[in-house]
């Protein structure tokens, strides 16, 4: 008899264990499929893209304005190009304190 009723518990908790195993394998192609039905998606603001072209057309550039140079050059060689020198003083002297608040 007591063999009678380990067999039936024994039976009981396989039972209680497939249908668990079960249900957590049902739960997780659930899961899966909730996943792969789910799309994530990525907008950029106008500012954001005017941006990006901006960064992108200043990695292409070498960043000099050719026809500044020439212009300068050919100013200098002619004589017409006037120096600032007020202008010169000021961004020396806005150099050195930049320089004296960083190092000291």
């Amino acid at each position: 008899m007591n063999d009678m009723q380990d067999s039936i518990a024994n039976a009981g908790k396989t039972a209680s264990n497939t249908s668990a195993k079960v249900a957590s394998a049902a739960a997780a192609t659930t899961l899966s499929q909730v996943a792969a039905s789910r799309t994530d998606a990525v907008s950029l603001t106008d500012s954001a893209k005017a941006l990006n072209r901006a960064t992108d057309k200043a990695r292409a550039s070498d960043g000099v304005d050719k026809s500044k140079v020439e212009h300068l050059k050919q100013s200098i060689k002619d004589g017409t190009y006037k120096i600032n020198y007020e202008s010169v003083a000021s961004k020396l002297i806005d150099a050195e304190d930049e320089l004296s608040s960083i190092f000291g």
